[in-house]
């Protein structure tokens, strides 16, 4: 082990997934991914797809860490036929009478705004989900695939969402999505179900970052994977199970109409290494800082940077009035460290 520790969330005192560099401010080379992993059960249709390593061995003592639990992508059949027709023909009814899908939600998910409802609001969905149990069958999908004890596990948030073409409502005033941007969620463990018949939609899916470039070596089990990184269940009532902190969106539809039960689910804090996720959070914010105002600076077709606080400035000069212009070399630093391909580099080592 090098003098740069690296920690790791854990479940059960068992490392999940070890985190990168937190302070190294050097330029980084393009992330270059280990092979993307896919395991099929032809019995239970059961896809595991294992998210590659950006982490190269001198950085981190990962040897036998990886891969860990939340490295893992889990896509298998959850709901029976007639429980994902009857609980999207309950949606649909409840999104009309609403109006829910015809606007985006600004007040539930304010960074990352979304159309949808939340499940607790539609009465006749609440029932259904408690007549088929469906609150113990995915806690117990959980527990089994991440290891956690299904009494450490309580929904944070849990809502049914839309996706639509944007070329379908061109002429209405209605203000629907058609993907959602790269993002974490606000808890550790998540689950997406679908309720649309594959069929009737064409693109969506989630997607994630970390697959992007990833090889596939398992061409004749990839079928819920798609380019670029998205993951596409194979028929309605199927599940994807993930970490909430895998960065991950809504892949764009080009046609129809996709429809999905999303659940946040946190895991008690006993389960976790003691400011592991915190350190990551603190990371992921720091390269979200740095994308942002050299997007605002471009945007603004600003040069340089200017500064206003002297400090920041070498002795020598800081004898400027008013606003000075950083020294070229702290702006090439700065623009490096901004660009796009090396805050994604960062992001995923910290996730790793």
């Amino acid at each position: 082990m090098n003098s740069i520790q690296s920690t790791a969330f854990c479940l059960n005192n068992q490392p999940l997934a070890p985190q990168s560099l937190l302070h190294r401010h050097c330029r980084l080379a393009p992330p270059a991914a280990s092979a993307i992993s896919i395991d099929y059960d032809d019995e239970s249709k059961h896809h595991t797809i294992t998210i590659p390593s950006f982490l190269s061995d001198d950085e981190s003592d990962i040897t036998g860490t990886y891969p860990s639990l939340l490295h893992k992508i889990h896509v298998l059949p959850f709901l029976e036929p007639e429980e994902s027709t009857r609980m999207l023909k309950i949606a649909r009814a409840y999104a009309e009478a609403s109006s829910s899908w015809d606007q985006q939600d600004s007040t539930r998910h304010v960074s990352y705004q979304t159309v949808d409802f939340a499940v607790e609001e539609s009465v006749d969905m609440s029932q259904y989900l408690q007549d088929i149990n469906f609150q113990e069958r995915i806690f117990g999908l959980l527990s089994e695939e991440y290891d956690v004890d299904v009494e450490d596990l309580s929904v944070l948030d849990f809502f049914c969402a839309s996706y639509e073409a944007s070329g379908d409502d061109d002429q209405t005033d209605r203000e629907t999505m058609d993907r959602l941007d790269f993002h974490r969620d606000g808890s550790l463990l998540s689950f997406t179900v679908l309720l649309s018949q594959p069929e009737d939609f064409e693109g969506g899916g989630t997607i994630f970052d970390a697959l992007r470039d990833a090889a596939d070596e398992s061409d004749q089990q990839s079928t819920v994977l798609k380019a670029p990184g998205s993951i596409q269940p194979l028929k309605a009532g199927y599940a994807t199970l993930h970490s909430g902190k895998i960065l991950h969106g809504g892949h764009v539809v080009t046609k129809g109409q996709r429809i999905v039960l999303v659940g946040f689910v946190d895991v008690d804090l006993r389960n976790m290494r003691e400011g592991a996720l915190g350190s990551a959070a603190k990371e992921w914010g720091r390269n979200d800082v740095r994308e942002f105002w050299n997007q605002r600076r471009l945007t603004q077709q600003k040069a340089s940077w200017n500064i206003s606080n002297m400090r920041y400035l070498p002795k020598k000069g800081r004898s400027c009035l008013g606003k000075c212009s950083l020294p070229a070399s702290l702006l090439e630093s700065i623009e490096n460290r901004s660009k796009h391909e090396i805050i994604r580099e960062r992001r995923l080592r910290s996730e790793d």
